[in-house]
Formats: C-alpha cells, sequence, structure tokens
C-alpha cells in the first residue's frame, strides 16, 4: 500500500527507472503541500536531496517531473484498481486495503496539487481524473459483489468514496489537528472503525483482525507527522 520506497540501497545499484521513481518519491510531499507552479530546480534538486548533476541525469526539466509524478500516481491508481479485483482475498480484507490506499492517496494529493496541475497541465488532470475515477468505478462494483454476498450493509456504495475525499484530507490536516486537540493516529483508527460499523454487518465485522491496519495506521501517522513537523 505503498508510494514511497525506503533508501536502503545504493542508487548505482538500481535500474534506472527505480531510482528516478525513489527521488520522485521525495519530492511529492512538496508538491502536496506547496503545489508545483512556483518550484524551481533548485527547491526541486533540494527536495530531493541530489546535486544538480544527478538531477540532470535522470531528469530533463520540470516540466518531465511533474508528467512523471503523474504517471506514478496514475500507475498506483491502476495497481489499486486491480487489487480490488482479486476474489482470492476475503471481503474484509479488501475492505481493509480500500482504507490503507484512501489514506495513501489523502497523504499525498490535495487541492493545491489538482489545482496546479489543472491550470498548468490540463491534459495531465484529466487523465488523473480518470484514473481517479476507474478506481471509484472499482470500488463501487466491490461494494455491491459485497452486498450480494451479505458482507456489507446496504448503503450506497458511492458514499464511502466521498467520505474518504472528504474525511481523509481534513484528518490529515495539522490545522484540524491542533484546533480539536487530536493526534493523528488516534483519529485514524478512529475513522477506519467508524468506517467498520458503517460498511460491515456485524457477522464480518466480528471475524476482522485489524492488526494490519493498526500497524499501517502506526507508519503512516509516524510518517504525516514527520512532513508535518518538515513543514513548520
Amino acid at each position: 500500500m505503498e508510494i514511497d520506497k525506503s533508501n536502503t540501497t545504493n542508487p548505482s545499484n538500481e535500474a534506472p527507472n527505480a531510482v528516478r521513481n525513489k527521488y520522485l518519491a521525495r519530492l511529492l510531499p512538496v508538491i502536496k503541500q506547496r503545489g508545483f507552479s512556483h518550484l524551481r530546480i533548485d527547491d526541486i534538486v533540494r527536495s530531493m536531496d541530489i546535486s544538480k548533476a544527478t538531477f540532470y541525469k535522470h531528469f530533463s526539466s520540470k516540466e518531465e517531473i511533474i508528467e512523471l509524478v503523474v504517471e506514478m500516481i496514475i500507475g498506483y491508481l491502476k495497481q489499486m484498481a486491480t487489487q480490488l479485483e482479486d476474489e482470492a482475498a476475503p471481503y474484509v480484507q479488501r475492505f481493509q486495503h480500500i482504507f490503507g490506499q484512501s489514506l495513501l492517496l489523502a497523504s499525498y494529493l490535495s487541492d493545491t496539487f489538482l489545482l496546479d496541475l489543472r491550470q498548468v497541465f490540463p491534459s495531465l488532470w484529466e487523465r488523473l481524473k480518470q484514473a481517479q475515477q476507474e478506481r471509484q468505478r472499482y470500488i463501487q462494483r466491490f461494494y455491491e459483489q459485497g452486498l450480494a454476498a451479505a458482507v456489507f450493509q446496504p448503503i450506497n456504495p458511492i458514499l464511502v468514496v466521498l467520505q474518504d475525499e472528504l474525511m481523509l484530507g481534513n484528518i490529515i490536516s495539522p490545522i484540524f489537528l491542533v484546533e480539536h486537540n487530536l493526534t493523528l493516529h488516534t483519529l485514524l483508527y478512529d475513522y477506519y472503525t467508524l468506517q467498520k460499523y458503517q460498511w460491515l454487518v456485524p457477522e464480518a465485522r466480528s471475524q476482522v483482525d485489524d492488526t494490519p491496519v493498526k500497524d499501517y495506521i502506526d507508519m503512516m501517522a509516524r510518517k504525516i507527522s514527520l512532513r508535518m513537523h518538515v513543514d513548520t
């Protein structure tokens, strides 16, 4: 459920695409926070923690960076949809995947970035929007199947997508957390619990193993909190 790749190997031993993706992953939090229209090459290089020589070894321009970032996100959205089609995985497990996916997307996509993209690269914005809508259709079909299998509550499945988009962006906002005197970890788990009660029938809910989600929330809360600290 990750976009980030840990920096545990020597870049010289990695495939070129893997190296570029690692550098792009370092830039994603900055783009989420500030957008990209005002970023200079110096800002990008600093965020990637590389030299200008290394930057131009892997990238040709700021425009190419944005194209590659969008391609990375679109690829991840398609991967998300594929996970939901894996009928070998139980419904409750795929339900948990949706929560993890939505949290990860919320931690990287922001209105600031999307507005920049729509204004500066409308064709890329349109492609990204189409990929988001395709994932939403997969989620809707998945919930309809789970409803027929008596795993999910009889609620319009499109609401889960809308709720995630509206709620998770606020939950991971440092301003929201400070105003309400809340901790990110606790609020994320409370939101996950809320979703369980909304979407799973009691029989399915009683069989859920929350350990993987707790571990994922721990990891994401640390990463998001670290970025909040760096941004301030």
